[in-house]
């Protein structure tokens, strides 16, 4: 398999299935025919690893997805990746193991930039997999888990929790969570418990950065004044599956402008309204799902008006590159802006360098939180 990722190109061939017990030298064996068949004295093979990153996902579809992004995570950031599958089909068995090395060419010669080793488990045994990938570990590095699976993290059990544990950061995504109310309880929680221990990061978080971007610029005291404090409603229209994404966006926008939760409705299976008080400013946020498209916020609707005083600004993403301002529906001059989409593999290879817990997105996420009650009716 070759990525062409710019001026990159990322290589790797078919894994090879090995025991258990014979991972470790069966990587050694990769790197060292790579070694000789491409050093030949003329050129130097350089073997680079940044951080340790396990990967969990609970099916084989799953995992083939995942499969496919890995070149292009490992071609910003080198790893050691453990792809582990809870409920996979092992060839023999009930476990087993396979194991891979990318590399990619540079002026003076090749890069080994990631070695992965796939670990594929029956559900019986599945939680034989974080001893096997505490055994597989490169001690003097870094440790993220990419929580893949679609079941909320804190609710998936002990193999969460003892993966958890080898990691100094957790990377999930909420987008195509099956129950959005019951997730983000668990995990506001569970980020709450850590005091601080990890780094836990929602891939939601940067997959609308473009809109919370776009909103901090153009509504801006500066350039708005007083539209914030005046907001009394929100209208929000996502495509299926981001639900999740949306909730935390209003929850962003929640904890940053102080406002309280009072209350909120499900009107039906695709539509909801949350009401929020600032400043005895009543605050209206009503979300609706489209039927069909991707998991996507496309409308955006805040409204400032007063008696007389007609006020409103209302975004769309135009396609994959841009939001525009929707003259017909604002009282501002329309304009678009650069909003790319990115690849869930850039959003991961993103993160895998920061050292630091955001804050501003755990705020956010205990906001969310407090506007889960509209589910709980």
């Amino acid at each position: 398999m070759i990525l062409k990722n710019g001026a990159s190109t990322v290589v790797t061939q078919a894994p090879k299935r090995v025991n258990i017990a014979d991972i470790e030298s069966g990587l050694g064996m990769l790197w060292a025919q790579f070694n000789q068949a491409n050093s030949g004295g003329q050129s130097v093979v350089m073997r680079a690893c940044m951080s340790n990153l396990i990967i969990y996902c609970d099916t084989s579809q799953e995992a083939k997805v995942i499969s496919q992004e890995i070149a292009a995570i490992v071609d910003i950031h080198p790893a050691r990746i453990l792809l582990l599958v809870g409920n996979g089909n092992p060839s023999e068995g009930t476990i087993e193991a396979r194991i891979a090395i990318y590399y990619t060419a540079l002026d003076d010669g090749w890069q080994v930039c990631a070695e992965r080793i796939d670990v594929i488990s029956t559900t019986a045994v599945a939680d034989r997999l974080p001893s096997v990938a505490r055994s597989q570990l490169v001690g003097d590095l870094p440790t993220t888990l990419w929580w893949a699976s679609q079941r909320t993290p804190p609710t998936a059990g002990e193999v969460f929790f003892q993966l958890a544990e080898l990691a100094n950061q957790i990377i999930y995504d909420n987008v195509g969570w099956v129950n959005p109310a019951q997730g983000v309880a668990a995990m506001t929680r569970w980020v709450a418990a850590q005091e601080n221990t990890q780094i836990v990061h929602n891939l939601a978080w940067r997959r609308f950065a473009g809109w919370r971007k776009l909103i901090s610029q153009v509504l801006d005291p500066q350039t708005a004044p007083d539209v914030l404090n005046a907001l009394n409603s929100i209208e929000i229209t996502h495509g299926p599956h981001a639900l999740p994404m949306t909730w935390l966006l209003v929850g962003w926008l929640a904890s940053r402008l102080n406002w309280q939760s009072v209350d909120g409705k499900r009107l039906s299976d695709s539509e909801l309204v949350w009401r929020f008080k600032n400043n005895h400013q009543d605050i209206k946020v009503h979300v609706r799902r489209l039927p069909k498209g991707d998991p996507l916020i496309y409308h955006l609707l805040f409204d400032w008006s007063k008696p007389g005083n007609a006020g409103r600004i209302c975004f769309e993403r135009l396609d994959n590159e841009r939001i525009g301002i929707v003259e017909a529906l604002s009282t501002v001059p329309p304009r678009a802006f650069t909003a790319h989409v990115p690849e869930r593999s850039t959003l991961v290879s993103a993160q895998l360098a920061q050292r630091n817990r955001d804050k501003i997105f755990e705020n956010a996420l205990k906001s969310s939180n407090a506007m889960s009650a509209v589910f709980q009716q």
